[in-house]
C-alpha cells in the first residue's frame, strides 16, 4: 500500500514540471533578497503582496512592502525608521537583469493581509509613467519614478482606496469607501484634474478604456448582475446587459471590446461561458471558461490562471496546482501553457501578448509565447 501511494505522489508532483516549453528566463528570488510571507504570533500573516506587472515599454514590474528590523521610535515626519518600505523593481523582459529598484519608506496603518489592498501600490500608466498610492498620497510619477502630482487622501472610517489604470487612455479611477458606498473619481494623469466625481449606490465602478467607464449594479436579494457604461462627464448609466448569477464579471480588452464571462449551473457542476459586448451588441456566448483573465495591451490576446484539481490530488489531499493559460479571444484557442505550480503569487502578460511572467514563492520566470505573433497577424 505504501509503494502505491508513493507512485501516486511521485506522479502528482512531477506532472507538474512538464511544460511546452521552458522559461526563456528564471531568477531566484531567495537570491534578489526579496521578502517572504511570514506568520508571527503577533500578526497572523505579514505578506508582501506581490503584484507582478508589464510597462508599457515591456519591462517587468514587481512591487511589493519589505518590512525590516525596526531599531528607532517611528513618526510621520521620520517614515524611514518605521522598518517598511514599498519597493517597485523593473527588469529587463529579454535577460531579467535589473534595470531599477526604487524604495519608499512607508507607514501602513492597515490591517497586514490587506496592506496593499488599502495602502501603497503603484501601476503603470499608457502614458508611459505610473499612478500610485503611497504613505496616503495619490501620486502621478514620470518614466523615472519621479513625482509630477500629488495629493494627500483624506482620512475614512473604513480607511479603504483603490485605483483603476487604463489599458488605453489617460484616464484612470480613484476610489475611495466611506462605509455605505464607493465614492468614484475619475482623474486626468496630464494634468491630474478631476474630471468626473460620482457614487453609485449598490454599484461598483470596474474600468476605464478612454473616456468610458463600466460598472456594476448588483441589487440586495437579487441574483444578477446589471452590467452598466457612460461616458466622462456624462450623468446617465445605460445598462448594457443583465446577467444571472453574482459572479458575473466584465473587463475591457485592448480595442473597447467588453468581454463578459459568468458561470451556469450548481457548484460542483459549474459551467463557464463569455460573450463580447462590441458597440453595445452582444456577440454569440461561448462554452468555455476562461475565467478571470488579464489582457494584453495591444492585442486580443490574454492569460488566465486555471486550476487544475486531478483525481489524485484530491486522493492524497493535496492543493490543486495553477498554470496560465494564453487564449485568443478572436480565434478562441489557447496558444500556450506554462507549467503547472502550486505556489503561483501574481503572474503577468506583455502589452504584445508574446510573453509571461509569473512569480512563485521561489523564482520568476518568463515565457515567451510562441503562437503569440503567428495568432495576431492573421
Amino acid at each position: 500500500m505504501k509503494y502505491k501511494v508513493f507512485l501516486l505522489l511521485f506522479f502528482a508532483l512531477s506532472s507538474f514540471s512538464i511544460a511546452a516549453d521552458r522559461p526563456t528566463w528564471t531568477m531566484d528570488v531567495k537570491k534578489m533578497n526579496f521578502p517572504q510571507k511570514i506568520y508571527s504570533p503577533k500578526e497572523p500573516v505579514l505578506d508582501p503582496n506581490y503584484k507582478v506587472q508589464f510597462t508599457p515599454d515591456d519591462k517587468v514590474l514587481i512591487s511589493f512592502l519589505d518590512r525590516r528590523p525596526q531599531t528607532e521610535l517611528v513618526t510621520k515626519a521620520t517614515p524611514e525608521k518605521s522598518g517598511s518600505f514599498f519597493v517597485v523593481v523593473l527588469f529587463s523582459r529579454e535577460t531579467g537583469e535589473l534595470n531599477k529598484r526604487v524604495e519608499w519608506p512607508v507607514i501602513e496603518e492597515s490591517v497586514p493581509n490587506q496592506i496593499l489592498r488599502y495602502g501603497s501600490r503603484i501601476y503603470p500608466l499608457p502614458s508611459g509613467g505610473y499612478v500610485g498610492i503611497i504613505n496616503r498620497n495619490l501620486q502621478v510619477f514620470d518614466s523615472s519614478f519621479n513625482v509630477i502630482y500629488e495629493r494627500i487622501l483624506e482620512r475614512h472610517k473604513e480607511e479603504r482606496y483603490d485605483l483603476i489604470t487604463p489599458l488605453y487612455g489617460q484616464f484612470f479611477i480613484f476610489k475611495s469607501w466611506d462605509g455605505a458606498y464607493f465614492s468614484t473619481e475619475i482623474i486626468n494623469s496630464k494634468t491630474f484634474d478631476t474630471v468626473d466625481k460620482f457614487s453609485i449606490p449598490n454599484g461598483v465602478p470596474m474600468e476605464i478604456w478612454g473616456d468610458r467607464l463600466l460598472a456594476t449594479w448588483r441589487t440586495t436579494g437579487i441574483n444578477e448582475v446589471r452590467f452598466v457604461e457612460k461616458k466622462v462627464g456624462d450623468s446617465q448609466w445605460n445598462v448594457l446587459e443583465t446577467v444571472q448569477g453574482l459572479r458575473a464579471e466584465a473587463k475591457f480588452i485592448y480595442n473597447g471590446t467588453i468581454i463578459v464571462m459568468n458561470y451556469s449551473g450548481k457548484v460542483p457542476n459549474t459551467e463557464g461561458f463569455w460573450f463580447t459586448i462590441e458597440d453595445g451588441k452582444k456577440g454569440d456566448v461561448v462554452f468555455e471558461a476562461i475565467g478571470g483573465f488579464k489582457p494584453s495591451w495591444k492585442t486580443p490576446i490574454i492569460a488566465t490562471r486555471p486550476s487544475y484539481y486531478s483525481g489524485i490530488r484530491r486522493t492524497l489531499d493535496l492543493n490543486s496546482l495553477n498554470g496560465i493559460e494564453v487564449y485568443d479571444i478572436s480565434t478562441r484557442q489557447i496558444l500556450f501553457t506554462t507549467k503547472k505550480y502550486n505556489d503561483i503569487a501574481d503572474y503577468a502578460i506583455s502589452p504584445n501578448g508574446d510573453s509571461i511572467v509569473l512569480m512563485t514563492k521561489r523564482k520568476i520566470e518568463l515565457y515567451n509565447v510562441p503562437n503569440a505573433k503567428k495568432s495576431v497577424n492573421k
